[in-house]
């Protein structure tokens, strides 16, 4: 099976578009991997502005359903860490949550050591109150993320940690 015909890489590849777009709107020149397969970080993003490179990684995934948290393994958090250890380079980590209908993140050096869960498959999370909303998602962004999402939880009493926007009457 090829790497981009997998459903997970399906989805990140559409928050990453999404993500792409934003940070290319602000200014930013993008650099991506080139290579099939999984790697470190999914984007470099320069901007000429701020004389500043900064390691982008995008998740797109729900963030958990009892909790008001949301995190990924920890082998990638350790990558992510080595880079900005060996080359003093900070990632950016920008979660696009089609649950909450947002796209929100923080900088790895503020989200700090986090709470590691499941001694098995090693997640590490934090709290949403540690994160900063971005921008909110297009119904459009959210029906096309949903086409590849398997949820198992139930999200039908969870509350929306990020309220949208009030609309204008």
């Amino acid at each position: 099976m090829d790497w981009h015909d997998k459903t997970e890489v399906k989805k990140g590849d559409i928050g990453e578009d999404i993500v792409k777009n934003i940070l290319e709107k602000k200014g930013y020149i993008v650099y991506k991997p080139i290579t099939n397969g999984a790697h470190k970080i999914d984007y470099f993003a320069h901007s000429g502005r701020e004389k500043r490179i900064m390691c982008c990684e995008v998740k797109t995934k729900r963030r958990m359903a009892m909790y008001a948290r949301t995190g990924f393994n920890i082998s990638s958090y350790e990558q992510y860490l080595e880079i900005y250890k060996k080359h003093n380079i900070d990632t950016f980590i920008f979660f696009v949550d089609d649950f909450e209908k947002c796209i929100y993140g923080q900088w790895l050096s503020v989200l700090g050591e986090g709470i590691i869960i499941n001694r098995y498959s090693k997640v590490i999370v934090w709290e949403l109150s540690t994160m900063k909303k971005i921008i909110e998602l297009t119904n459009d962004q959210v029906s096309e993320i949903n086409k590849f999402t398997k949820e198992v939880y139930d999200y039908s009493s969870v509350v929306k940690h990020f309220e949208p926007k009030q609309q204008q009457q």
